[in-house]
């Protein structure tokens, strides 16, 4: 087998070895908002569940970006599924704008308002989640760990049976990061009875 030491790597081959393994990710369509009000959205496929009771997620975030400032700043954001039907507009988000722009503006994004938090959400999307920060971990030489507590999830109804909470996956329709312009959609699935002994 190929031996690979991140330590002795660049930062850039590292992330591409790591991402290109590490697959498939989810994808957290960000939106926040500054003391200004102006909305920021960005996706960001570092992205995960940590804990469930409180039921905290988890983005990792490579830079100080407009995102990381925002969620210090005002400590809320809104968290939406990326599917087939907001794909090419979550692509847009990933634009490297000014501090001063609104990628909402930008590309004529859809806003509502949201449940408990001030912050935006994004129209066309099945499932979102509002959170707050929970904790803010700097990790390493850049990177960002926001640990974020999910106040509210919201999704279309085409998405759940409410009388058992499961969540119908293909309906969801999730898109999920591969590495460099690859994405993927959920594909075949298959179940596996866990073992009981």
């Amino acid at each position: 087998m190929k031996v690979f030491k991140p330590e002795d790597m660049s930062s850039t081959d590292a992330y591409k070895l790591i991402s290109g393994l590490v697959i498939p990710r989810p994808i957290a369509w960000l939106t926040t908002q500054n003391s200004t009000g102006l909305v920021n959205a960005a996706p960001f496929s570092f992205f995960n569940v940590v804990s469930k009771d409180p039921v905290i997620v988890s983005i990792a975030m490579t830079e100080m970006k407009d995102s990381v400032r925002n969620l210090l700043e005002t400590k809320e954001g809104v968290i939406h599924l990326v599917n087939m039907d907001n794909v090419e507009a979550m692509n847009q988000t990933s634009a490297p704008l000014t501090a001063t722009e609104s990628e909402i503006e930008k590309f004529d994004i859809k806003i509502t308002a949201s449940e408990e938090v001030k912050v935006p959400a994004i129209e066309n999307a099945k499932a979102r989640l509002e959170v707050v920060l929970h904790q803010h971990i700097p990790v390493g030489k850049t990177s960002q760990l926001m640990l974020l507590e999910v106040k509210n999830i919201l999704m279309d109804d085409s998405v759940i049976d409410e009388e058992r909470l499961y969540i119908k996956a293909k309906e969801l329709d999730p898109v999920a990061r591969l590495s460099g312009r690859a994405y993927t959609s959920l594909g075949h699935t298959f179940e596996i009875t866990r073992p009981t002994k």
